[in-house]
């Protein structure tokens, strides 16, 4: 602040107000309290529900039955084994562009967080599903394709279960490439799971002109969701259930979350399970839904900065 002839003049350091605009991946100028601390809460649910995920599937392949259900599918089309290497070239493509999407929005964090927690509370109803009923395999020829099952008073079960988990969490669920794999992990099918919230995300957090985006992603998600059935790795069932839960829980938090706070602990949907624990991930967000402008999360180049300064003016 500076004094001239009787009046007051207020400057503001030019190198501070860039440090602000451009270190947006920090947000020290204007983060709200705690956000990295619920981020990483989010993250830790998924982590959580995915491993249980992981465990449940080393134990369960040793007590599925092995005579295949009836599937529609099936009957009208013979299986291929190639299209699950589709399928999970497709999921992982849908994730590297959800993923890019929640890294350019403007409020990454935010949705970055729902995502973990979204993905947390299916793969949690995943995990419940799959420790209740035991589906047996899809697959016609699965005798070649599943690993030979153990009796579970074997000597070497307990380190078999734990090569197991540990192989299944470093892959990451992804079974393209190997000669045998676990099977049983069918009610409902996981690769559909992230496939839905991918292409949700895709969809609720792009500006709204950029709607070539749509045009990509739903084919991939799509694309992806029919190989896993063509593959035989699961069932119509399978995704299709996924497919519908993940919409109803997707689109049923941003609904309520996009409600006044004071009207949320009255809504009819505070009765869901999940909903005092998401109350609290929302709690420090404002009103509404999120402004869909984009902003490059690093200080430097600048070109990019001016790239995405001219998205948000083209495409809103």
């Amino acid at each position: 602040m500076t004094k001239s002839n009787g009046s007051i003049i207020i400057t503001v350091d030019e190198d501070i107000n860039q440090q602000c605009l451009n270190s947006s991946l920090q947000r020290n100028c204007t983060k709200r309290p705690n956000e990295c601390t619920k981020t990483l809460a989010a993250l830790a649910c998924l982590m959580i529900s995915a491993f249980l995920n992981f465990f449940l599937l080393t134990v369960i392949h040793d007590i599925v039955p092995r005579e295949p259900l009836k599937d529609l599918t099936f009957m009208l089309i013979e299986q291929q084994r190639w299209a699950w290497s589709v399928g999970d070239v497709l999921s992982t493509l849908s994730s590297v562009m959800g993923f890019t999407v929640i890294l350019l929005h403007y409020e990454r964090w935010v949705v970055l967080r729902r995502t973990f927690l979204l993905g947390a509370i299916m793969y949690g109803l995943r995990a419940i599903v799959l420790g209740v009923t035991f589906i047996p395999p899809s697959l016609h020829n699965r005798d070649e394709i599943c690993r030979p099952q153990l009796n579970g008073t074997h000597h070497m079960y307990m380190s078999e279960i734990a090569t197991r988990f540990v192989a299944y969490v470093v892959t990451l669920g992804l079974n393209s490439g190997q000669d045998k794999i676990l099977c049983g992990d069918l009610m409902f099918s996981g690769h559909t799971v992230v496939l839905t919230i991918m292409y949700f995300v895709q969809l609720q957090y792009t500006p709204r002109k950029l709607v070539y985006i749509r045009y990509i992603a739903a084919p991939i998600t799509f694309c992806g969701i029919g190989a896993l059935v063509l593959s035989g790795g699961h069932y119509t069932m399978d995704v299709l259930i996924a497919y519908w839960l993940t919409s109803h829980v997707f689109w049923g938090y941003h609904q309520m979350f996009e409600m006044p706070k004071e009207d949320r602990p009255q809504a009819p949907m505070s009765r869901l399970w999940w909903f005092w624990l998401a109350y609290w991930f929302e709690s420090d967000v404002p009103n509404g839904k999120l402004e869909n402008k984009w902003d490059w999360p690093f200080q430097k180049p600048q070109i990019m900065h001016d790239f995405m300064a001219k998205i948000n003016r083209n495409l809103q």
